[in-house]
């Protein structure tokens, strides 16, 4: 079975200095060490070495200084085997790092059945990568949310005033609204209508915030 230093040598020999340029770029702190693999490699690796059955090895990755390394742990690691208090600890250790961390840790806690507890605390952070794993956990569970109508009031009254990367998970709130509860549809529309343009400071990348109107109206044509 591979050992945490063997991984890391492996992931060292990879190193692709394009790529660490770009996730520089999209946000990824110098406090973290990078090495620049793409999300393709590591699923290669997690299959070949079965690393989501090595637990012990995936929370070790996770715990690292390295956001390949913690990467890779949190797309091995089974959530059903992740505790409340490991995931309380990893949000401290992400909400101050980078979105691919914190994306990494939302989709994660989404895969437990007690996600919606952790995003109904996380949207009222002082932090806004916590805050934003929050509302993207919620719209994980757009299908059978009982209170997404009540969470878009809420965006309406609030989004303009959030912070920067809550506001990009908010619109995405409404997106998943528009497009995955079809009940739903009109007041989303509606709401995005009356939020307006979305302005988020994506880094130094040519990335761009959905328009959420838009982006709903043309998931609908292709059903």
């Amino acid at each position: 079975m591979i050992t945490f230093d063997q991984l890391n040598t492996e992931l060292q020999s990879l190193e692709n200095q394009n790529t660490i340029k770009i996730f520089r770029n999209h946000g990824c702190p110098e406090s973290l060490e990078l090495y620049g693999l793409k999300i393709g490699d590591l699923k290669k690796i997690i299959r070949r070495e079965k690393l989501n059955k090595n637990h012990k090895l995936a929370v070790e990755l996770i715990e690292s200084n390295n956001s390949d390394l913690i990467y890779l742990g949190l797309l091995a690691i089974d959530p059903n085997k992740v505790t409340s208090e490991q995931i309380k600890k990893w949000n401290i250790a992400f909400r101050e790092t980078w979105t691919m961390l914190t994306s990494g840790l939302s989709s994660l806690v989404s895969k437990k059945r007690d996600a919606l507890l952790f995003a109904k605390e996380w949207i009222k952070s002082d932090y806004d990568l916590t805050k934003s794993m929050g509302w993207q956990i919620f719209s994980e569970h757009i299908p059978d949310l009982d209170q997404a109508e009540d969470l878009l009031l809420l965006i309406k009254e609030t989004l303009q005033s959030e912070t920067n990367r809550t506001r990009y998970s908010m619109n995405g709130f409404i997106i998943a609204c528009g497009i995955y509860k079809d009940d739903l549809y009109d007041n989303a529309v509606e709401v995005a209508k009356s939020v307006g343009k979305v302005h988020v400071n994506l880094g130094k990348t040519a990335c761009k915030v959905p328009d959420a109107v838009s982006y709903i109206e043309k998931a609908k044509n292709r059903k």
